[in-house]
């Protein structure tokens, strides 16, 4: 019966008998209708049989209510019960009962949504696709006029309202929440409905788990954003901040009867905050993901900013500071936001009142935050310094005026210089809190040690800092520098060699601040240490003066310590070396024990006997152990740190040695000569085989020989470099015959350096390059001797020691050599400590000042063909640009001084007089090389000098009169020259445009230098240059696409101020702050007529195909979207204020745009395609055409074109104003019929045609319906064409909208190959488009 029922039942749908369907069902039982629909409803015919179904049930007749009600019941039942099967199957099912709820009656639509209210009530899960259905059924009843529910009449708004409360009084579990959210979204509920979704969400969120509230969230930020994007975030905030206070003090009420269990409750509550921490940053990012498109959502957020200025305690909050810096990642949001919370910070730090509990804590989490920001591989940026600046201001003030929260800064701090990945920031709070509260660090020495104790774990260069942030409190805390001594013995004996760098660098600054005013006895120094530290170190007070026994006990300790690092590894010994003679320096009484210690080891690996070549025993330098070898000793170092110390000694020391130690120190100075005299007289002019070296042996980098020979000429380098540096500060001979030692001793140097580069270069292999093996050659010569050299050899001084000078300055090898030692130097800078930068800063002064008189005196008037002379000075420029750089970035406060200093001026000049001083020296370079006759060699030169110029006026106050000079020296020179090299060319353009913006001058140079370019590059579509007077001499043939794109970032970042301004001017509008509104649209509408100008000189141009192209279009495009926001800020203008008037100035504006840009843009546009179709070749047809496809400009540019257009007819109705008399009309781009497609296509069906008529016997026929056709084709052609434009115009835009929305990548619609397959389309079916 049931088959055969179905099978009938089957027939009458596929014949969509309706009528005879509704009667077979209502005529047999239900029980069997449902039965039947059961068995096919998961088959795939199963949404047809529903269909069929419920079409035939009319819902006339009470009987067929009834079942269509029935069938929507069991059908609902069977998609919920395998929610988890097919979604596919499930999604269509409940797609055919959407269909068909709107003819069901009021009453059986309310008897399915009593259905899911039950459902909920009863705690059933809410999940699936079968829940879509009851949105459609809430709205299907709201938009009933007349309801009735229980014998009481309503209407469907207010039933809607009731079954929403229903809803909000049950109870939603986390999976229900996010379930019922997209329905109500669905719903387009009214706010005051949405209030109470958003109170019971409140109430949900409390109960749920962590990880349960990102999605809900989400949920929430999909169904407020529209209406109430700024509750949404109160909501956010609000949860956070409660949960974060929440486990807060979960944690510190945690008892002492609860030890036993401490280990499991401390994993719980991490447990907790690990959680916490997840579900923050998914929410953050889901709310800065919907804030990129929805601008409502920053504009509440930056009002919370501003109303909770004065209400630190709710701004100042971890979740805050993370969505604020989060919301700030966003480009057009960042400037406000930080500033927003920088004026914060900056009014409560400035007040007068002293800071709540609270509000400190909120501080100092937002400190904390800031410098977090600082690290990692953004920490350079400005933002990211500017937070870090921020941070290390606030926190002093923060401890300073709140002692109780000391210890909570101070813990943070040494846990985050233990785990942090860059802890430098951390450390040098730690250092401005041990200079400005010492005694505050005291209190909690136990909080400090944790760092001590675990400095073994950080980095060479934090645990120099670190060790130097601390050194104040060693000299105050006993116990604090015992505690230090022996972390640095343990970590001596350390099998990370870093460690026992760490160690040494601990030993040495003690050496260095532990002062000692006599010397130490020469015996004691020599002779085994073995007393107790602690005994030693208790008794030693650094602060007087008066007990100078103990200090020199401790120093008398450290050094027996430190003598164990003659057996370390060579990375030891040579900080071990180089600081000697920094604490030789600082502890000037010490420098006789110390030479005294480096004399008698460097002894043990030197033969001064007269039949040796090489005094220096590789043997014992060079270690080979199996297939490794081991460099043990750095001679290099070694000797240069012992005549370093010996030149110390006899500069500073030796006329105020004490008679009782004269004659020891005599001896050990007359020994350490004798050493050095030995070294230079056997070294100095010697060969490769006097020094053992085999000019066929192997150097490469994979055999132990190799290593053996690469280590040996290292080590051989680096004691010729401290031969040199010992014979340029000896006394012992005249100038001439030092210099004279000097060349000899480089000539031999030179001699190994060749060695290893020769030796480097692998063999060539077939049909392959030369490739060499990198060897890092590490110079040992200091700063300040290589500093004195370039003085002596780069001196024009006819009478001081001009023979000497003279030597060195012939020769260029050493010269080079110099310089790229000094470069080195700058390389490394930005990682030196504070003290460290302070020691290198009188040597680059005297560098700069060297190689600028060198450069002022020799560049451009040397001979240019000379290709050593032409290097020594580029690199020579190199130097004073990387010089300058870093006086302008770490010596801000001494800049003046030093400009002082560069230029001999003794009076009382202004810095910018100064810098004014140094830009002529500069210019009178650039003409010089701009002047010469083979001046080409020369030109990358010139670049470098004006990129030097460029950042010394960025300097210089703006609107100054030695900028306006500058400026104006510039201008007349782009006037007058022509450069002939592209990158000066661009450099000169680059420096013009930033120094007319820097004197607001650029109002008729951006016009001028683009009607230039118009003259230059000619006419669009004629490519002939026009004749007309030329006023700029750098704009060439050549140059000119160079000039064209240095114009348009300049008028790009014109476009992104105004940009600025109108997003400010639509602040204040919107939050009713007062500001000059005459003045501030003056400026803009100022920059506007320039830019209008200038892009209509280029948009006129036969611009090159390519980037220029590119870069026009997206200027263009970025100016219409910049006028779109000005004429929306007066459509808002107009929304809010009553009265609301459109400026002159914006009139101008519109009618400029419309006249100067919309009118010629359209022929660039055809112009561009153009060029395009008639590229040369088939490749570059097709790299031209991908090109294109892949820009999508130019569907980007007409899409603007057609928003401002539109924001401007809607302003036209609200001012009453004609906006558009000038705009003329739009050419439709997405619809355009190509004459030359479509008549190569209808030839193409004629010759078909015609051979098939050539094979046809009837030629009548074929010729009939080709006349036919033919004239179908014109039919089309001439209705297409006879359009009305403004109803092309207006389908087109609404298309264009409506697959905007659909469609993201819709603007692609207009680019090649569609368009074509469009256009053929239309020649073969014409008639479906009429």
């Amino acid at each position: 019966m049931s088959d055969k029922l179905g099978k009938r039942v089957k027939d009458l749908i596929e014949r969509e008998n309706w009528r005879e369907l509704e009667d077979l069902v209502l005529n047999t039982e239900d029980e069997w209708v449902l039965e039947i629909l059961a068995r096919r409803i998961h088959g795939p015919e199963g949404p047809q049989w529903l269909r069929g179904l419920l079409s035939a049930l009319s819902c006339d007749t009470r009987e067929s209510t009834n079942l269509r009600q029935k069938i929507y019941e069991n059908v609902l039942k069977q998609v919920r019960n395998e929610a988890s099967g097919n979604e596919r199957a499930a999604g269509e099912l409940i797609g055919v009962l959407m269909i068909h709820v709107d003819s069901f009656p009021t009453n059986a639509v309310v008897a399915l949504i009593d259905l899911y209210v039950d459902y909920i009530e009863n705690g059933a899960p809410l999940q699936g696709r079968w829940v879509d259905l009851l949105a459609k059924l809430i709205t299907c009843v709201s938009q009933k006029e007349d309801v009735i529910i229980g014998g009481k009449h309503m209407t469907g708004d207010d039933y809607r309202y009731q079954v929403l409360k229903s809803f909000c009084d049950l109870s939603w579990c986390a999976e229900t929440t996010t379930s019922l959210l997209p329905v109500f979204k669905d719903m387009n509920l009214p706010k005051e409905e949405l209030h109470d979704v958003i109170f019971k969400v409140e109430r949900v969120l409390k109960e749920v788990d962590y990880q349960s509230v990102p999605p809900i969230i989400y949920h929430l930020i999909l169904l407020m954003r529209r209406d109430l994007p700024g509750r949404i975030l109160q909501v956010v905030i609000d949860y956070f901040n409660s949960q974060e206070n929440k486990l807060k003090q979960d944690r510190n009420n945690v008892g002492d009867e609860i030890n036993s269990l401490e280990f499991d409750s401390e994993v719980i509550e991490n447990s907790k905050y690990s959680d916490l921490t997840e579900a923050k940053g998914t929410v953050i990012l889901h709310v800065t993901h919907h804030a990129q498109y929805n601008a409502a959502l920053v504009r509440d957020y930056l009002k919370f900013i501003r109303s909770s200025t004065w209400l630190a305690e709710k701004l100042i909050t971890p979740f805050n500071l993370a969505l604020s810096l989060s919301l700030a990642s966003i480009e057009k949001y960042k400037d406000q936001i930080l500033e927003a919370l920088k004026s914060c910070l900056l009014k409560l730090s400035s007040g007068k009142r002293k800071p709540t509990v609270s509000v400190s804590q909120g501080l100092v989490h937002l400190s904390f935050n800031l410098l977090e920001s600082g690290s990692g591989p953004k920490g350079e940026t400005y933002v990211s310094q500017r937070a870090i600046e921020l941070a290390s201001t606030v926190l002093p003030l923060i401890v300073k005026k709140q002692q109780h929260l000391g210890r909570s800064v101070i813990s943070q701090l040494s846990n985050l210089i233990l785990t942090a990945s860059s802890p430098v920031q951390y450390i040098e709070i730690l250092g401005k809190l041990a200079k400005m509260l010492p005694l505050v660090l005291l209190d909690h020495l136990n909080v400090i040690r944790e760092p001590l104790e675990f400095s073994e774990s950080l980095s060479l260069r934090a645990a120099t800092h670190f060790l130097s942030a601390i050194l104040p409190l060693l000299k105050m805390s006993m116990s604090l520098k015992d505690a230090l001594m022996i972390t640095l013995r343990k970590m001596l004996f350390s099998k990370k060699v870093e460690s026992r760098q760490i160690a040494v660098r601990g030993f040495l600054q003690f050496l260095r601040h532990f002062r000692v005013m006599g010397a130490l006895p020469s015996s004691q120094a020599s002779m085994s240490f073995s007393s107790s530290m602690s005994t030693v170190s208790v008794n030693a007070d650094v602060h007087s003066v008066f007990n100078n026994s103990t200090n020199e006990a401790l120093c008398f300790e450290l050094l027996g310590i430190l003598r164990r690092c003659f057996s370390q590894q060579h990375e030891v010994k040579s900080i071990f070396y180089l600081g000697l003679y920094d604490v030789s320096q600082n502890n000037p009484n010490l420098v006789v024990n110390i030479m005294e210690l480096l004399l008698q080891h460097s002894k043990c690996f030197l033969d001064l006997r007269p039949d040796i070549f090489n005094p220096v025993i590789l043997k014992k330098v060079i270690v080979i152990l199996g297939e490794t070898t081991i460099l043990t000793e750095p001679m290099g170092d070694l000797l240069s740190s012992l005549g370093a110390c010996k030149t110390y000694y006899e500069e500073h020391h030796a006329s105020e040695a004490n008679e009782e130690d004269d004659e020891n120190a005599i001896t050990v100075l007359n020994e350490i000569c004798a050493v050095f005299d030995v070294l230079t007289e056997k070294l100095s002019g010697c060969g490769l085989e006097d020094l053992g070296f085999d000019t066929n042996g192997d150097f490469s980098t994979t055999s132990p020989s190799g290593h053996k020979n690469i280590f040996s000429a290292k080590v051989m380098i680096g004691v010729f470099d401290s031969l040199l540096e010992y014979t340029f500060t000896s006394k012992a001979q005249t100038p001439e015959e030092r210099m004279q030692v000097i060349v000899s001793l480089f000539k031999s140097q030179r001699k190994i350096v060749e060695l290893l580069k020769e030796k480097s270069k692998k063999p060539k292999k077939k049909g392959g390059r030369v490739s060499r093996q990198t060897i890092a050659l590490k110079s040992h010569l200091s700063l300040r001797v290589t500093a004195d050299m370039l003085a002596v050899s780069l001196s024009d001084s006819d009478t001081d020691a001009s023979d000497s000078g003279f030597i060195l300055k012939g020769n260029h090898e050493l010269q080079l050599y110099l310089l790229s030692i000094v470069e080195d130097v700058l390389s490394s800078v930005k990682g030196m400590t504070r003290s460290e930068k302070e020691k290198i800063l009188p040597h680059l002064r005297t560098i700069a000042k060297v190689l600028l008189r060198e450069c002022t005196d020799n560049l451009g008037s040397a001979d240019s063909s000379d290709e050593r002379e032409v290097t020594r000075l580029r690199q020579s420029l190199h130097i004073i640009a990387n010089v300058l750089t870093i006086f302008n970035k770490f010596y801000k406060h001494k800049v003046e001084t030093i400009l002082k200093d560069l230029m001999n001026k003794n009076d009382n000049k202004s810095l910018n007089a100064l810098l004014f001083q140094i830009t002529k020296r500069f210019q009178k370079m650039l003409l010089k090389i701009l002047h010469h006759k083979e001046r080409t060699p020369l030109l990358k030169d010139a670049i470098t000098i004006v990129h030097i110029v460029t950042a010394v006026t960025q300097a210089m106050e703006p609107q100054c009169s030695e900028v306006k000079d500058v400026q104006d020296w510039v201008h007349q020179l782009c006037k007058d020259q022509d450069f002939g090299h592209c990158g000066l060319t661009e450099a000169m353009m680059n420096l013009l445009m930033k120094l007319s913006n820097q004197i607001k001058g650029n109002h008729n140079l951006t016009r001028g230098i683009a009607k230039e370019l118009y003259h230059r590059l000619g006419k669009l579509g004629v490519n002939v240059s026009i004749d007309e007077p030329v006023k700029y001499m750098m704009v060439t043939g050549d140059t000119s696409s160079v000039i064209l794109s240095c114009l348009l970032v300049h008028l790009d970042d014109t476009l992104g101020l105004i940009e600025l301004a109108l997003n400010k001017m639509k602040a204040c509008v919107v939050s009713g702050t007062q500001y000059n509104a005459e003045k501030v649209e003056n400026c803009i509408s100022l920059k506007c007529n320039i830019l209008i100008q200038a892009l209509h000189e280029v948009v006129q141009s036969a611009i090159p195909l390519g980037v220029s192209t590119d870069h026009t279009l997206k200027v263009v495009t970025k100016m219409y979207n910049v006028l779109a926001l000005y004429a929306k800020f007066y459509i808002d203008l107009y929304r809010i204020k009553n009265y609301a008037q459109i400026s002159d100035k914006f009139e101008t504006i519109v009618h400029k745009s419309g006249e100067l840009i919309t009118k010629p843009i359209y022929p660039l546009i055809t112009y561009i395609e153009g060029t395009h179709r008639e590229a040369g070749s088939k490749i570059q047809r097709s790299i031209t055409a991908r090109a294109m496809k892949e820009t999508k400009l130019i569907p980007s540019l007409i899409f603007a074109i057609e928003q401002y257009e539109k924001h401007l007819i809607t302003l036209t109705h609200k001012s009453k104003v004609n906006l558009m008399q000038k705009m003329g009309v739009s050419t439709c781009r997405d619809f355009k019929i190509m004459p030359a497609t479509l008549k190569e296509v209808l030839q193409k069906e004629n010759e078909e045609e015609q051979e098939n008529v050539l094979n046809s016997t009837d030629e009548e026929a074929g010729s009939d319906d080709q006349e036919e056709e033919e004239a179908t084709h014109r039919k089309v052609e001439s209705s297409l064409f006879n359009r009305n434009k403004r109803e092309i115009k207006r389908k087109s835009c609404t298309e264009m909208n409506e697959d905007d929305e659909n469609d993201p990548n819709s603007q692609n619609r207009t680019s090649g190959p569609p368009s074509k397959h469009r256009k053929i389309s239309l020649g073969k079916k014409g008639k479906k488009y009429k």
